[in-house]
């Protein structure tokens, strides 16, 4: 089957050189990656030693399909397997009311982070909340979008409203849950930019997501079996900001931080006897959030440092019952890195080191985890691996 795949890749590859002529041949742009690390958890097998990730991959294919519409595909390659991380089409112009319309398989506009590929990321690990309320590849789904410009004079202000299939808002694994069926979600962001001066930008955006996430059957046990199947919704909601000052050619200064509330349906089992019933759906309220600074200076390097803080323990499995779906455990993350990139936007090597604090609201005692790693990251093609 990996076989297969990567001869269809290489046949997208072969035909867009055949038509190399054609005005709508599109650009094909390849980005590698490979980590190396090693950490200080104990009880892991790469304890204090050099580990080294299997290089991943990814192949972008996008371009004009005609002067009103795009198309993209973002073919990766992780953990030994092939697969298509996104994959839609854009209508960018002709629309009334400049509206532009995207459909098919992408990361969701929720938040500013989400939509940008990790190898555009000045910083190596993805932010805690992320990998609880999104999962390990973030907010990516099938759905359309709707964008719309709002006149609001000299700043620039855009909306974004979105109907997604819902999958992956971390589908729970535990024997509770059932297939949610047809249930789509609903995805927004307002963001609005300002150009303060010659040399400072600022975005803010409020986001918002709500839907069925799950479904769960809360079996009743006792004399007579019966199931109760109940649809378990989500609420987001967002605030983003991203702040940019850059007085030279040579420098930049990037402060950008998020911050998401969670609104959500979970099953709870009750005090157990002889008969017993998952019997009740609570609501929980928990939040996630991050902030980091980059500084880039010479062109060719760059240094920052972030705090993640997420509710639930992170790593935890995605079920209704884990540490990962609560309301009263939390973990924390400093992060910070130095980067160099030897070329601008063609390569990066990375230096990064991340410790991850827990809190157990039953007072276990779980010590902090440390790893440094080691990232080289290079482009091929017109999609630049550039910090954004």
């Amino acid at each position: 089957m990996k076989n297969k795949f990567l001869f269809i890749v290489l046949t997208v590859i072969s035909i867009g050189n055949i038509y190399s002529q054609s005005s709508i041949n599109p650009d094909i742009s390849l980005i590698g990656t490979f980590n190396t690390y090693t950490n200080f958890i104990k009880g892991s097998p790469g304890y204090g030693k050099l580990n080294f990730d299997i290089p991943e991959m990814e192949l972008f294919v996008d371009g004009y399909l005609n002067p009103y519409a795009r198309a993209s595909a973002n073919i990766s390659y992780e953990n030994n397997e092939f697969g298509v991380e996104e994959l839609y089409g854009d209508i960018v112009r002709g629309l009334p009311l400049d509206i532009q319309i995207k459909a098919g398989k992408f990361l969701v506009g929720f938040g500013k982070l989400n939509t940008v590929h990790p190898h555009a990321w000045p910083f190596l690990e993805r932010p805690l909340f992320h990998q609880v309320f999104f999962g390990e590849g973030g907010f990516n789904d099938v759905g359309v979008n709707f964008s719309f410009i709002i006149p609001t004079g000299d700043v620039f202000t855009n909306l974004d409203l979105g109907v997604f299939k819902g999958a992956s808002i971390i589908p729970m694994s535990d024997s509770y849950a059932i297939d949610r069926g047809v249930n789509p979600i609903f995805v927004g962001r307002l963001g609005t930019f300002w150009s303060l001066d010659d040399y400072t930008n600022l975005e803010v955006g409020l986001s918002g997501s709500y839907g069925c996430y799950s479904k769960a059957n809360l079996v009743v046990f006792g004399i007579f079996n019966q199931e109760n199947v109940q649809a378990l919704n989500h609420f987001y909601s967002g605030l983003d900001f991203k702040f940019k000052y850059s007085p030279t050619a040579y420098s930049v200064l990037t402060i950008q931080g998020e911050g998401l509330l969670n609104n959500r349906d979970v099953p709870r089992i009750p005090v157990m006897g002889i008969d017993y019933t998952l019997a009740s759906v609570q609501k929980i309220n928990n939040a996630g959030a991050f902030i980091y600074a980059d500084y880039k200076f010479e062109k060719q390097f760059s240094f920052g440092i972030k705090y993640d803080y997420t509710a639930g323990i992170f790593g935890s499995a995605p079920t209704f019952l884990s540490l990962a779906n609560d309301d009263k455990n939390s973990t924390q993350g400093i992060e910070a890195w130095f980067s160099y990139y030897p070329v601008e936007e063609t390569s990066v090597v990375r230096l990064g080191i991340q410790n991850l604090m827990y809190h157990y609201a039953d007072g276990t005692n779980r010590n902090n985890e440390t790893t440094i790693k080691l990232q080289f990251l290079f482009s091929l093609g017109p999609h630049k691996a550039h910090p954004f």
